[in-house]
């Protein structure tokens, strides 16, 4: 038991220490529907993110490739901006009354994303509220303004 409570201790003790930027963060972003993110930084002020969510009935995955600025004069705070592509399925009925599914319908297009992220010093945490409009080019095409996302990670 006290092996456990010293590793917890420690564990504690190096989030409490860590930077405010992170290696990568892993989460649940808000949205019309929730959907799983998994950004990472790469080199420099650079990150990809990868979200995968709900589409009607079907599912869809979108990555983005970001570019962060400080915000706030802050080392906690950051803008970022950035662009990427989605691609989605989602199956259709035959008929309004048909119980059973019939073809998928795909889609596919591209994002673009503008937000701004915290990361936590106290605790492993960062958290973001963005704006990602989209456009599809396969079925269902049009812009999409207004998708807003408000995500929550686990950063490590």
């Amino acid at each position: 038991m006290k092996k456990h409570i010293t590793i917890l201790s420690l564990l504690l003790i190096l989030s409490v220490t860590a930077k405010a930027q992170y290696n990568g963060a892993v989460g649940i972003r808000f949205t019309d529907g929730p959907a799983v993110t998994a950004k990472f930084n790469a080199w420099g002020s650079s990150a990809f993110e990868v979200l995968v969510g709900g589409f009607g009935n079907g599912l869809k995955g979108t990555f983005l490739y970001e570019m962060h600025k400080p915000a706030f004069n802050s080392s906690r705070w950051r803008w970022y901006y950035g662009f990427g592509g989605h691609a989605g399925a989602s199956p259709v009925k035959r008929k309004n009354y048909d119980p059973i599914y019939g073809d998928a319908v795909f889609h596919i297009g591209a994002d673009g994303i503008v937000g701004i992220e915290h990361t936590f010093t106290e605790i492993p945490v960062n958290i973001s509220a963005d704006w990602k409009p989209e456009f599809n080019f396969v079925n269902y095409t049009g812009l999409v303004l207004p998708v807003f996302g408000l995500s929550a990670r686990f950063a490590f």
